[in-house]
């Protein structure tokens, strides 16, 4: 099935994507999975124009997920990159920032800081990247700076798919409700690991409990999905504690199922974005790495941002 939706859109898409140079053509063509592109014949060093990063939204918001194979960004360039996908944000784990540029994060096992297990394994489990913030995170991107060749998956599911497959009056069960979320809140599922922790008062105040919807619409392409089903969630505001704590695991329990999944093993230089409305990740569990040159040796570079590209932002007015 895969194998033919990969055949069935192969697609070219010339666009103009630098100021100073003729139109390019991008290759685009389906992950091998049910949702996502794979992005090619594209190097983002030098000047980016908004159509360029129109276009790449454009099949990010229709798809879920974009990876562009084969950058070779430092940080500026990667930061300038995040820049054009709306306002970054400093996520509220302070000491995970790359020095230099607090919206930027270390994720892996390389560093010193991922000697402690809680931080390096800390995003394994289901969950969706700002649900617990007023202002939702829109995007997020993952940048593989070390390629593991062991291990070191990210695994993604489709919101929209889930949501289209529940029956009718399921659907609108789940409409009608909203949940609590706070950061590290919700419970776990089997196999899942505990959220990198809060470590300060500080931190805590800077992200204090918030409603969200069970079922978001997108504000871009008006599908539906479910929404934020891991990490955060505390309580259904519509059940008792027992029964909502039972209902978002069956929901989560749902969304998780492998028809919904997609597994991503990174190659140096690829460039993950995801619709974080319409999408929850998980990382996979690794063990500390002695060296970057050791087999499971990972290092992404993580950007995250509220808001829109502009010109999508003008379509909205």
């Amino acid at each position: 099935m895969h194998n033919q939706r990969v055949s069935m859109s192969r697609q070219k898409l010339r666009i103009h994507t630098m100021p100073d140079k003729p139109s390019q053509t991008l290759s685009v063509a389906p992950l091998e999975a049910p949702f996502g592109v794979r992005v090619g014949n594209l190097d983002l060093r030098g000047k980016i124009n908004e159509r360029l990063i129109e276009n790449l939204a454009d099949l990010l918001y229709r798809h879920r997920i974009l990876v562009i194979n084969n950058q070779s960004l430092d940080h500026a360039q990667y930061y300038h990159f995040g820049q054009q996908w709306g306002r970054l944000i400093r996520h509220v784990l302070d000491y995970l920032r790359v020095p230099g540029y607090p919206e930027m994060m270390a994720i892996g096992n390389t560093q010193e800081k991922d000697r402690d297990a809680a931080t390096r394994n800390g995003a394994v489990h289901w969950h969706t990247d700002g649900s617990y913030k007023i202002e939702p995170t829109t995007v997020t991107m993952l940048y593989a700076r070390v390629a593991p060749k062991l291990g070191g998956e990210t695994l993604f599911n489709d919101m929209v798919a889930a949501y289209k497959a529940l029956e009718p009056r399921q659907q609108k069960l789940a409409e009608s409700r909203t949940a609590k979320h706070f950061f590290g809140a919700a419970k776990l599922s089997p196999g899942e690991y505990p959220v990198t922790p809060i470590k300060t008062d500080k931190q805590a105040k800077a992200v204090p409990p918030v409603v969200k919807p069970l079922v978001m619409r997108h504000p871009i392409t008006g599908h539906k999905a479910l929404y934020g089903l891991g990490q955060s969630p505390f309580q259904v505001n519509e059940l008792p504690q027992t029964e909502g704590d039972a209902y978002l695991g069956e929901l989560k329990a749902h969304a998780t199922q492998p028809q919904f999944v997609y597994r991503h093993r990174y190659a140096l230089g690829d460039i993950v974005l995801f619709d974080c409305l319409s999408t929850m990740h998980s990382g996979t569990p690794n063990d500390f790495a002695q060296s970057t040159d050791a087999a499971n040796a990972r290092l992404l570079w993580r950007l995250s941002t509220e808001g829109f590209p502009t010109l999508i932002s003008r379509r909205l007015g």
